[in-house]
């Protein structure tokens, strides 16, 4: 104990910091296992561009763009979105086969670190220290309970592996005692440093961080005796600095988020309830399930003993009427926002999440969580009988939260559990209320490691989620040396620039995971145009994502995609070449691929008008308006059989196949034919299927897990009409002279006037030069950039820098500045103030002793 309340915050931190290891190791993550902590966008988006930022740091790129991220991407802005916390940076110490350890150790650190800025919070705003400035066990002891349950919220057991989120979570506690001694004592820098802080690290989570911190600061205000227009003006003033400080980052963030499918606000016009509010209270239920989907549930838990410590607080003596309104109406409050549309688009920074719901379920597990240990700590206001109502009110309502609840979003067991716990608590703070003074303190700790193992079951059943880190890690050496092989190819065949396709990618970044150019990417911050651009060519495309899957030849070498990885040896046909094999991995060249520019006939431009809805249509008019005398893809007719769970395709001449779909649920296909096997994931996005050269009276069969019987339309590709669209591209393109993440150059020879086309999106940051002289680019298909060209031979040069990053540097910079200025003046005037007081204090004195002289010398005289 005496180490506890020598070093509580250590103590807070290593909580939750042991409950986690402990987790780690029953769930036999590596290094005590085979698993790791990676979990949906961890595994698909966080650890490649994690794996990016090592790549750049050691090697000492640039930092302001990549091409490793689908065709290029502007790499500031990723990095404000997903790897803007200080704390990254440390990634650049650990070996580039851990850094899914390292992920994993910031996870369970700032987990922990979220314990002791709670603890923090807790002794701040109660005032925990008393006159003797020494702990007190009764209100000591409970703190660490209320500051591991924080940590281990529902919202941190369901979002834990968001690790760029955890840094709000774990720092606003702390920005919310910056704001009441900005208040109170008018002290700005804990205020200042956390929120920019939050704000830099990720500025989504910050926005319903700034919306808690506004109902706040009216708390603060109301109950506020003096100094509310002080206040008023010192809180705008520090909270706009906190926000102008974190600029740098933010507007080339928002810039780059235009391009992207969260682009435009259209705020929801008709009120509309997602839920009973009701049933909201089963999600606050001990070892109820996660919630990741799309049907916004929140994740509320933040203990069983939370649910009856808001009962006991409106029941409790000794908290004034007049001090319960405003919590009470706030937890409401936040119960609404969950249920309600327009709120929930609100607290969601103006738009609806893609899953993930109530993102903003920490600031509610911090406000009951106050609200709790206020309870606490006024323990002698509670009644026997208050503790009777509390414990059968909230098993009841949790109880009748099943009723409006499905069963996969709170379960029964859930319920049971939760209700037997508070049922356990009842019973103990009845024998704290009855027991003699000495037994109080051990009832006390006894009640609060029941608290802590609660709080550890819940987390071990719902949080941490794990996958193995061997099956993630399978394919890197075999990689490594396909990529080695196809540089070794390009450099023979002087290609400075091309891009790779791998058909059994793990994820649509394996790109950033391994370190090459490629048409494929998985991002919040992709470009939608490209999106759209695939989809119209049956390629795979989405709101966050675009994928190669669907590429036909022509597409293929419009996108420079020189390299395919395979795990199946591929018949030989006329689209492909062999190069080489890499333990199990093949690698080809493809034998129709262009440059990173090429020409296009300005006429041609016009005319093709890609459309999604015409998908095949738009395949074969870009090849007729090449030079193709024949569509590329073909309606072709096969024997097809259809059962469930397998289709076999047999045809009765050579050629190269194309499929798509009438409708299928699956989200998995394997396509087999002799040696050759594709699986396709994520088939109900509706792309075209590769099945390769397939010869005569072979049967291709298509399986699936499902059992679904499905039925496909089958294309022929033409190889004459590939060749004729392929030649008129390639008669005129770019030779790339000298290519770096920021910079190109090269030369073209212009034989026929018209558009010069780059595979590289069109967004701003990037400036031209023709010929040495600054030129105006367009886009084509609204997609890529291009540029007109007269004939003759040109020198093209490309220059990239992130658009608004001077812009938002200098306004950081100057809020730093204003901020060190403000110090430097409250400085001043409390040095003044100070020195005033000595001299008043002085003259003081001098007067006293003037006084006392002149008295003695009268009572001397009497």
């Amino acid at each position: 104990m005496n180490f506890v309340k020598k070093h509580p915050l250590l103590t807070a931190f290593l909580i939750p910091f042991f409950i986690c290891i402990i987790i780690c190791i029953g769930n036999g993550v590596y290094p005590f296992g085979d698993y790791c902590l990676l979990h949906m966008d961890l595994y698909h988006q966080y650890l490649p561009f994690f794996n990016e930022l090592w790549e750049k740091l050691r090697n000492g790129a640039s930092l302001m763009y990549t091409w490793n991220i689908g065709l290029g991407s502007d790499f500031v802005s990723v990095f404000a979105y997903y790897l803007a916390s200080p704390l990254n940076w440390l990634v650049v110490l650990f070996p580039k086969s851990h850094i899914i350890e390292f992920i994993e150790l910031l996870i369970i650190f700032k987990i922990s670190l979220s314990g002791a800025t709670f603890f923090y919070f807790l002794k701040e705003h109660f005032v925990l220290l008393g006159k003797d400035n020494r702990y007190h066990d009764n209100t000591f002891v409970p703190a660490f309970v209320f500051s591991t349950a924080y940590a281990l919220s529902g919202f941190v057991a369901a979002y834990s592996w968001d690790v760029m989120w955890m840094d709000v979570v774990a720092v606003a506690p702390l920005a919310i005692v910056g704001l009441e001694k900005l208040v109170r004592d008018k002290k700005p820098v804990l205020y200042y440093v956390s929120l920019a802080l939050c704000i830099l690290s990720n500025y989504y989570l910050s926005i319903m961080l700034c919306i808690f911190l506004v109902f706040w600061f009216a708390w603060l205000f109301f109950t506020q005796k003096g100094g509310k227009m002080a206040a008023i003006v010192r809180f705008a003033v520090y909270s706009l600095l906190a926000g102008g400080t974190a600029m740098v980052l933010i507007i080339p963030e928002l810039i780059i988020l235009s391009y992207s499918g969260s682009s435009g606000i259209e705020f929801p016009k008709q009120i509309e309830w997602y839920f009973n509010l009701l049933s909201e209270v089963g999600r606050m239920c001990t070892t109820a399930s996660v919630y990741e989907g799309a049907e916004n549930w929140p994740n509320l838990y933040a203990g069983a003993f939370s649910v009856m410590l808001l009962i006991l607080f409106v029941l409790n003596k000794r908290i004034n009427w007049k001090k319960k309104i405003a919590p009470i109406l706030f937890v409401l409050f936040f119960m609404a926002s969950f249920a309600n549309k327009q709120l929930d688009f609100i607290w969601h920074g103006l738009h609806f999440p893609d899953s993930l719901p109530g993102r903003q379920s920490y600031l509610y597990a911090f406000l009951v969580l106050t609200i709790g240990y206020a309870t606490v700590r006024k323990w002698r206001g509670i009644r026997l009988w208050h503790i009777g109502v509390a414990v059968v009110f909230a098993s009841a309502l949790m109880a009748v939260s099943t009723m409006f609840a499905d069963e996969d979003v709170t379960e029964y067991y859930a319920v049971i559990i939760s209700i037997l716990f508070v049922a356990l608590y009842g019973i103990m703070t009845v024998l704290l209320k009855l027991a003699a003074r000495k037994n109080r303190e051990l009832l006390m700790v006894i009640t609060c490691g029941i608290a802590i193992v609660e709080l550890a079951v819940n987390m071990a059943v719902t949080g941490l989620g794990c996958t193995g880190r061997s099956s993630y890690n399978a394919n890197v050496d075999d990689m490594q040396k396909a990529l080695e092989l196809a540089k070794e190819d390009a450099a023979d065949n002087d290609v400075p620039f091309y891009r790779v396709e791998d058909t059994g990618r793990l994820t649509k970044n394996d790109d950033t995971r391994y370190g090459y150019a490629s048409g494929t990417q998985f991002s919040s911050l992709m470009n939608i145009n490209v999106s759209h651009f695939y989809q119209a060519l049956y390629m795979e495309g989405g709101k966050n994502f675009y994928c190669y899957n669907g590429a036909t030849p022509v597409t293929s070498a419009m996108l420079s995609v020189r390299y395919m990885v395979t795990k199946s040896i591929q018949p030989q046909n006329e689209l492909t070449t062999l190069v080489g094999k890499c333990g199990n991995h093949y690698l080809y060249r493809n034998n129709y691929t262009l440059p990173l520019g090429f020409m296009m006939d300005e006429g041609v431009i016009d005319e093709w008008k890609p459309s999604s809805s015409s998908k095949i249509y738009s395949i074969n008019s870009i090849g007729r308006l090449l030079g193709a005398a024949d569509d590329t893809l073909t309606l072709t007719e096969c024997t097809q059989d259809e059962n469930p769970g397998t289709t076999t395709l047999t045809f009765d001449h050579d050629g190269y196949y194309y499929a798509a779909y009438d409708s299928c649920s699956t989200d998995s296909l394997t396509f087999s034919h002799g040696e050759y096997e594709t699986t396709y994931s994520k088939t109900t996005h509706r792309y075209l299927f590769d099945l390769g050269y397939v010869k005569a009276g072979e049967t291709v069969s298509v399986t699936n897990t499902d059992a679904d019987a499905v039925r496909f339309n089958v294309y022929e590709l033409s190889i004459a009409a590939v060749e004729s669209a392929y030649n008129t591209l390639n008669e005129q393109t770019l030779s790339v002279d000298d290519f770096s993440d920021t910079h190109i150059s090269g030369h073209i020879d212009v034989k026929q006037a018209g558009q010069l086309v780059l595979s590289i999106p069109s967004e701003k940051g990037w400036t031209m030069k023709v010929d040495g002289k600054d030129a105006e680019y367009e886009d084509f298909s609204d997609t890529f950039v291009s540029i007109h060209m007269d004939e003759g031979e040109h020198e093209i040069e490309l220059y990239y820098e992130t658009p608004g990053l001077k812009a938002g540097a200098a306004i950081s910079a100057g809020c730093v500045g204003v901020f060190l200025l403000l110090l430097l003046l409250r400085q001043i005037v409390k040095r003044r103030s100070r020195l005033k007081r000595t001299v008043t204090d002085s003259e003081c004195t001098d007067r006293q002793r003037i006084l006392f002289i002149y008295a003695k010398h009268r009572m001397f005289k009497l």
